[in-house]
């Protein structure tokens, strides 16, 4: 008994801690689901928004006199996991009372009532007030809503309107608020009461021209919210907008600004703060200090007497752009987060650029001549990053930035290494960075997809080296005499652009195979491609400039996958052979365009062209040019397309070149043609090459000292004059 007593009194403890268990779960869980309330109900009628108040149960929704809420739509907020009977979004007649149930997570529910309460007096449809007297009739009706445009005024012609005090009633425009140019007011008395305007909140016409001409004061101390802001004057002006919190879109003050008052003023589509470039101002300082974004840009334009722009709230912005703005020297926003455009930086007053919270930004560009810092200690991405010709004194933190689509440093004393966090970028520039001797990418580069070193007159002041071994880079662009340094097989394009005279080609560390050859020579004195073997795609060297290079060459290629095109001019070559000693193959076109006076075309090695084999051969003009004297491709046996001989102009011939014997060797081709060889007697060494021809139409020779059909070569062998 006593043991079935014990037994009893264990399972009436474990029960009674298991209860209490779950007793001490629900009261730690945070969610009990009792809740059913609406915490916030609002209706949007077109632009306009009504936000109602919740008293108890009953939900109260105050709108002008005569404003239908009819299709109006409903924003309602409730308990977490909580439901309401019916559902708002079904409702279109909100101009009358509404019941609904609130249904809670664990099913307790609550009533609400929803009413209409009505103020002031609405007008719908545009109102046009063209005289004083139209002014005046209107202002006696008390009219505090207009759901529609309202324009004051007219376009051109005398001063009609000389008071806005009969709209001292008047709370809000739907839609756009126009004072026309012959508004004759010098303050907007009258428009104390106005809260809202929907649309574009109009001052005159959209030039300085068509501006109100006696307008003064631009004070409106209830408004709140806008569409648009626009303003263009030509006399000097205050301008108070204490209650102003938002504008939608555009807001654009040009005027002289001699007072700015906007304290709460949160948000701007865009904002533009400008004056006529011979405009007097005395406006020393801008301050914003309730902005926290701007979708677009903000612009700042000749405000010359500004010489602080304060924006302490700002968080994201487009970007900036400031014009003339000789005494703007420090710009304060230190919580700017984000720019999604262009921030441009020209004024040469400023000293300093710092966003010590900017983390990800569009395009940044500093041309301002006087910039001693640069501070973007936090930003990580930037689509485009341009330093030109600032002096920093060293002075650049960037130390963040791990990828941006573009960066380019002109004339800047600073390096790309100082950029030690960066990881990929889209282009990377560096150009005329005086007193440099090194160019190293840092460590933790991933990708690059264009790389390039240049300078305006192709050589610095000491000698550079440039050193991208171990980096992926997607176009390595080389504009300078430098020493290059990479791996022996290069994954990508070597694009060599000649910049100055006395340049020269640069010394090749590595690169022995390359994807991509491109070699524009310009004014370089000497190209002269050195340790590059094999060539997987095309090949591109244009050196067509009247006096340079005086010499070329590619003494170790051996193979190129694809096309090789040339196109060589120069003058005053001091060459007489033009030779690719140790070329065995190129897959693609084999094209070379010459103008010059060098003798000599060897390719002594070449035996296949996998495409068209198209030879400008020169020609005879005045004393700086001359064609080809000797052609020589002696084991050359395969062309699997055209050979085209020509001139490569049709005024002029080569007068030199007698025979083809240096393509002797040539047994398979598709189709010949030989123009413009006015001493071309000798056709023998075609003899194996014509007999791979398929039909007459394969043969063509015009223009020459002679001219055989391919019936004189078939039938009479006649390869001789």
């Amino acid at each position: 008994m006593k043991t079935i007593l014990k037994h009893k009194f264990v399972l009436l403890l474990l029960a009674g801690a298991f209860a209490l268990a779950a007793c001490n779960k629900e009261e730690q869980d945070p969610f009990a689901g009792k809740d059913s309330y609406i915490t916030a109900f609002s209706l949007q009628q077109g632009e306009t928004v009504f936000h109602a108040a919740i008293a108890g149960d009953v939900i109260t929704v105050t709108v002008p006199e005569g404003f239908s809420l009819e299709q109006a739509k409903a924003t309602v907020k409730l308990s977490e996991n909580a439901a309401i009977y019916p559902d708002p979004t079904t409702i279109t007649d909100w101009n009358n009372e509404q019941q609904f149930a609130v249904t809670a997570h664990n099913g307790a529910k609550s009533t609400y009532k929803y009413t209409v309460a009505r103020s002031g007096i609405a007008h719908n449809g545009t109102i046009v007030l063209e005289t004083q007297a139209d002014v005046d009739a209107f202002g006696q009706r008390g009219v505090t809503f207009i759901d529609g445009n309202l324009t004051i005024g007219r376009t051109a012609g005398e001063d009609s309107i000389t008071s806005l005090a009969p709209l001292a009633s008047l709370k809000e425009v739907v839609y756009a608020f126009t004072l026309q140019p012959t508004c004759a007011i010098t303050a907007l008395d009258g428009l104390e009461n106005l809260e809202r305007v929907g649309g574009v909140l109009q001052f005159g016409g959209t030039t300085t021209a068509t501006g109100l001409k006696h307008l003064e004061t631009l004070t409106l101390p209830a408004l709140k919210q806008a569409g648009s802001i626009s303003l263009d004057n030509t006399i000097t002006f205050i301008i108070e907008l204490p209650a102003l919190e938002r504008v939608s879109k555009l807001f654009s003050l040009g005027c002289p600004h001699y007072q700015l008052q906007l304290p709460r003023l949160q948000y701007a589509g865009t904002l533009t703060l400008a004056a006529l470039s011979n405009a007097s101002t005395s406006l020393a300082q801008i301050d914003l200090p309730a902005l926290e974004e701007v979708e677009g840009n903000i612009t700042v334009s000749n405000l010359n007497s500004v010489t602080k722009l304060n924006l302490p709230e700002l968080k994201k912005a487009g970007g900036f752009s400031f014009g003339t703005m000789t005494l703007l020297s420090f710009i304060y926003a230190p919580k700017l987060e984000e720019t999604t455009g262009t921030m441009t930086f020209a004024t040469k007053g400023l000293t300093e650029i710092s966003f010590p919270a900017l983390r990800k930004a569009g395009t940044l560009t500093v041309t301002a001549k006087n910039i001693a810092v640069l501070e973007l200690p936090k930003l990580e991405t930037a689509e485009a990053i341009t330093l030109n010709n600032v002096p920093l004194n060293g002075s650049i933190n960037l130390t963040a930035l791990k990828t941006a689509k573009s960066i380019s440093l002109t004339g800047v004393p600073v390096s790309i290494a100082d950029f030690t966090a960066l990881e990929s970028a889209g282009t990377i520039t560096l150009s005329n960075l005086s007193g440099w001797t090194t160019v190293t990418i840092p460590a933790g580069v991933q990708r690059i997809d264009v790389f390039s070193v240049s300078a305006t007159n192709g050589t610095y002041t000491s000698p550079l080296e440039v050193n991208v071994r171990g980096k992926n880079i997607g176009e390595l662009q080389i504009g300078v005499t430098a020493k290059v340094i990479g791996d022996d097989t290069y994954n990508g394009t070597l694009r060599i652009n000649g910049n100055g005279y006395n340049q020269t080609f640069p010394e090749l560390e590595g690169f022995s195979e390359v994807d991509t050859l491109s070699v524009v020579s310009a004014s370089m004195m000497n190209v002269h491609i050195k340790g590059i073997r094999k060539i997987k795609k095309s090949v591109n060297l244009t050196t067509n400039y009247s006096g340079y290079p005086y010499e070329f060459s590619m003494p170790d290629i051996e193979e190129i996958g694809g096309n090789f095109t040339v196109n060589y001019g120069s003058q005053n070559a001091i060459m007489d052979t033009i030779r690719f000693d140790n070329l065995i193959r190129v897959g693609g076109n084999f094209t070379f365009r010459f103008i010059g006076k060098i003798k000599v075309l060897d390719c002594p090695e070449l035996t296949t062209v996998g495409g068209n084999f198209d030879l400008n051969t020169g020609y005879d003009y005045s004393i700086y040019y001359q064609g080809f004297e000797t052609l020589n491709f002696p084991e050359l046996t395969t062309i699997d397309g055209k050979l085209t001989l020509h001139t490569g102009s049709t005024s002029y011939s080569n007068s030199y070149l007698q025979n083809l014997d240096g393509f002797a060797a040539l047994t398979s081709v598709k189709a010949i043609e030989i123009t413009r060889q006015t001493a071309l007697t000798d056709y023998t060494g075609l003899q194996q090459a014509f007999s791979s021809l398929a039909s007459p139409d394969d043969w063509k020779a015009t223009g020459n000292a002679y001219n055989p059909t391919y019936q004189d070569l078939k039938d009479g062998g006649k390869w001789t004059k």
